[in-house]
């Protein structure tokens, strides 16, 4: 029985005009998506809308509907793009560290997924917050509902943290397979590596203190992570001649 011969990791230069194409196309999705992260922290700030877990989120939705929306578009988008931009890695990657490319990619598209299914908290604010304001609603039911929002609220707030810890973990398994693809070096694998345990750490604080906002640091480096490396990706298809 005769096995195939085993794929070496390529410098970008004797890269295949597919995967060119991949790389150009993959690293355009990673900063497209933190083009669409950044947008939604302007709609946020450009229209002084109110922490998500704060009442007046409830009370005053109507009046922060369409800028809900709109966060929540760009929020999305931003994460699908990075799943494009995570697979296109897995593809470059894998004959450098195939285990951890592919073990990787799982990680971080699974926790990238969780991300997006706690995406559009507004389709649970909106139908609560119309009862909550409804001229026919009595006042000893506003406490209940109240209830009510914080639970959805929760839910919501399970799924974003367990995602942000899982994203990182997955950065940090496409970092080691980076050490061994010469198209992306040493120095944007430590990179990774260094971004993935910072925001795995920072996952993992407000798992243990729910009342903390560490997750913060885990958002922030898989943005990060998306940056640099989606540049390094599109360059690296950019400068490869097709073999």
């Amino acid at each position: 029985m005769t096995t195939s011969p085993a794929v070496e990791a390529r410098p970008a230069e004797q890269w295949s005009a597919g995967e060119r194409q991949l790389s150009r196309w993959g690293g355009a999705a990673g900063l497209a998506g933190f083009a669409m992260l950044l947008g939604s922290v302007v709609v946020v700030v450009s229209m002084g809308l109110p922490d998500a877990s704060d009442l007046e989120t409830l009370t005053d939705f109507a009046d922060i509907e369409s800028g809900r929306i709109a966060e929540h578009f760009f929020y999305l988008s931003a994460l699908m793009l990075f799943a494009l931009h995570i697979s296109a890695l897995h593809r470059l990657l894998r004959a450098g560290h195939p285990p951890a490319a592919l073990f990787g990619t799982v990680v971080a598209t699974t926790g990238l997924g969780i991300m997006a299914a706690s995406s559009l908290l507004h389709v649970s604010t909106a139908p609560l917050a119309d009862l909550y304001t409804a001229s026919d609603t009595p006042a000893e039911d506003l406490p209940a509902i109240e209830y009510a929002w914080h639970g959805a609220q929760s839910v919501f707030d399970t799924m974003l943290v367990t995602g942000v810890l899982l994203v990182p973990i997955g950065i940090v398994l496409l970092g080691v397979a980076m050490r061994r693809t010469p198209a992306f070096g040493t120095n944007i694998a430590a990179f990774s590596i260094v971004v993935g345990i910072a925001g795995t750490l920072g996952a993992a604080i407000e798992v243990v203190d729910t009342t903390s906002d560490a997750s913060a640091a885990a958002v922030l480096a898989i943005a990060v992570f998306h940056l640099v490396v989606g540049w390094r990706t599109l360059r690296c298809g950019r400068e490869a001649t097709p073999t």
